[in-house]
């Protein structure tokens, strides 16, 4: 019968066939591997009696793989709050664009100030000003502003939308694309 500790060390272990999983399914970063194997180990021993279940019932591979996964894909789950993956699956654009051009830094210079004009244009109250600031100029998520801030997450989705589709419909009204 194996144990978790037991299985924790197989899983932190090289050469393992735990470890080939997770080199498999987190490629290409490879230097978030210790952090993974932290979320890992945090969700195994919180949650003993699920592991323990699935080692003696002979579907811990299973269990492990669809964990890993889980960990690295969703957005919720511990592992992707605490490294922010931007994009797992998307292939690389390596297309770039030739910035060295002077008429085309001209032109998105002359997009941004447009924007900027209508966007002072478009009615908000003072608590929608603040949280659009706050995504869009901090970059911070809808999860770290409500907490900063003592406030549902969801107020802040929809506060930020509003401003959002409010600046997406007048850019579309005006003459930029």
């Amino acid at each position: 019968m194996h144990t978790i500790e037991r299985t924790l060390e197989l899983i932190a272990s090289a050469g393992t066939t735990y470890d080939e999983i997770i080199n498999t399914i987190i490629q290409p970063n490879f230097h978030l591997k210790p952090e993974l194997i932290s979320e890992l180990a945090i969700s195994f021993l919180t949650n003993r009696v699920k592991v323990q279940h699935a080692l003696d019932n002979n579907y811990f591979l299973y269990y492990f793989v669809r964990s890993v996964k889980n960990q690295i894909h969703s957005n919720t789950s511990g592992f992707h709050k605490n490294t922010r993956i931007k994009e797992y699956t998307q292939d690389f654009n390596y297309e770039m664009i030739d910035e060295s051009d002077i008429e085309i830094k001209k032109e998105k210079e002359a997009k941004y100030i447009t924007i900027d004009k209508i966007y002072v244009k478009i009615p908000k109250t003072y608590f929608q000003e603040f949280l659009f600031q706050e995504y869009f100029t901090f970059n911070k998520t809808f999860r770290q502003i409500a907490k900063e801030n003592e406030i549902s997450h969801t107020l802040v989705f929809h506060e930020v939308s509003k401003v959002k589709k409010q600046l997406q419909q007048m850019i579309g009204n005006s003459d930029i694309k």
